[in-house]
């Protein structure tokens, strides 16, 4: 398993929100409703946010859409937003790639079976 600390790009709220030019309530409004996960960093304990949760494109600039039906489903399996992140950019056998790859690929079911199976 990575170290998705070390392997991945986090940012703050409030950069997450420069990025994608909105608000920082509205990210913080994401991360409350579970559009979007944010985590406590190891190093100061700060709220961080995985960049490859953000989607920046021409007509539509905020979380993956469909991250938040996954992250309800992974909440409801009893994770904890942590481990629903660990989760989320770890190699699943069964799909053969990381759950979030296949949520970027338009596997939205697969990776939601996979998810729910978890519960079992």
């Amino acid at each position: 398993m990575s170290d998705i600390w070390k392997d991945l790009e986090w940012m703050s709220p409030k950069v997450a929100a420069e990025y994608l030019g909105v608000e920082p309530k509205v990210v913080r409004a994401w991360i409350k409703d579970g559009s979007l996960l944010a985590v406590p960093s190891p190093e100061d304990g700060k709220q961080a946010v995985p960049k490859d949760f953000l989607v920046k494109q021409e007509d539509y600039a905020g979380p993956l859409e469909t991250l938040r039906g996954t992250v309800t489903l992974l909440r409801d399996c009893g994770f904890s937003d942590q481990e629903a992140v660990t989760w989320l950019f770890t190699v699943e056998d069964s799909l053969g790639q990381t759950p979030l790859a296949a949520l970027l690929s338009g596997k939205k079911k697969a990776v939601r079976r996979v998810a729910g199976a978890l519960a079992l």
